[in-house]
């Protein structure tokens, strides 16, 4: 592609009115998933005329973020598998916000109250008990592939705005690298408008058609440099945190599950991120074989779990009740 074919941000803007009006083809099940991408990849290059996925290698060791998994407790066959606390099986897969029915995806978060929150949706008090799952990543100097969807107006107290700043810094690289030549700034903000515009699905779709798309293409990619693990906002904390969707063959070959709790919301608030929860036991992985514990007064073992899992949260002004 020539510098020359590159839309400007006008035209950008123009595109995007567009598609606002038109809409994108919905998913109903009714044609192959793979067939269905390519169309939305038809729609957005013909209108763009480039497809922009930006990605970051990291080392394991590099990553330093948690990944915390919860599930409904009651959804559990036999709780003390290890297979039934990651991504659900194929066959009961249905569609989600970054996938299309029988092709899963790990969901989790950063942290482990926007992961409750996330799957528990009504913030009332309720008797529903849920299980907190933390898992690792293993094998240190492996590298993974890193994708975020984070190029929309998020609130201060989302750090991870950081990425978005980084990627529009650095967003002239890779036509240096590869092509040799360096945006204008009109096309660089004509790309930066363009991937504001593609990550936004990730909010406002609400049948989750454009955003599976967007996801699909990156963690289900036909080639090695595939996405391994995407960041989206979290609509449910009003954006203040951020979910992770991991492909299950990194899950399958780099994660491992290292602790558990069983716990209730009792309440949330999302104007001000306050949340109170209930912690009835909790669990360590040893030798493969989950180990639950009930949480005991003068429990060192315990808060010093909590201490490790949840002080990010506390920081962070979230309140839990023991």
């Amino acid at each position: 592609m020539k510098l020359e074919d590159f839309p400007k941000l006008e035209e950008i803007k123009s595109s995007i009115r567009k598609l606002n009006r038109i809409g994108f083809p919905k998913f109903n099940g009714d044609i192959e998933v793979n067939l269905f991408v390519k169309e939305i990849e038809k729609i957005l290059t013909e209108e763009f005329g480039i497809l922009f996925s930006p990605i970051k290698p990291f080392k394991h060791k590099e990553f330093s973020l948690k990944i915390f998994r919860v599930r409904e407790a009651e959804q559990f066959t036999n709780i003390d598998l290890i297979r039934e606390h990651s991504y659900p099986p194929i066959d009961i897969t249905s569609m989600g916000r970054c996938n299309f029915p029988h092709f899963p995806v790990f969901y989790c978060s950063n942290d482990a109250m926007t992961a409750l929150i996330e799957v528990v949706k009504n913030y009332g008090k309720s008797d529903k008990k849920y299980i907190i799952s933390k898992w690792e990543i293993q094998s240190p100097n492996e590298e993974l592939m890193f994708q975020t969807f984070l190029q929309t107006e998020l609130p201060p107290e989302n750090h991870f705005g950081l990425f978005r700043k980084d990627l529009n810094e650095r967003i002239n690289e890779p036509f240096e690298k590869s092509l040799n030549f360096k945006l204008d700034s009109d096309r660089k903000e004509g790309l930066i408008e363009y991937l504001s515009f593609l990550d936004s699905s990730f909010i406002s779709d609400k049948n989750y058609s454009l955003s599976a798309a967007l996801a699909h293409k990156s963690l289900y990619a036909d080639h090695n440099y595939r996405t391994d693990i995407l960041m989206y906002p979290s609509v449910q904390t009003r954006f203040k945190g951020v979910n992770l969707a991991l492909h299950p063959n990194f899950v399958e070959n780099n994660l491992k599950l290292t602790r558990l709790y069983e716990v209730s919301l009792e309440k949330y608030n999302p104007q001000n991120g306050k949340i109170n929860v209930t912690f009835y036991k909790y669990a360590d992985v040893e030798k493969n074989v989950i180990m639950w514990k009930k949480i005991l007064p003068n429990d060192d073992t315990y808060n010093k779990r909590i201490e490790q899992d949840f002080g990010q949260i506390i920081d962070n002004k979230f309140i839990m009740k023991k």
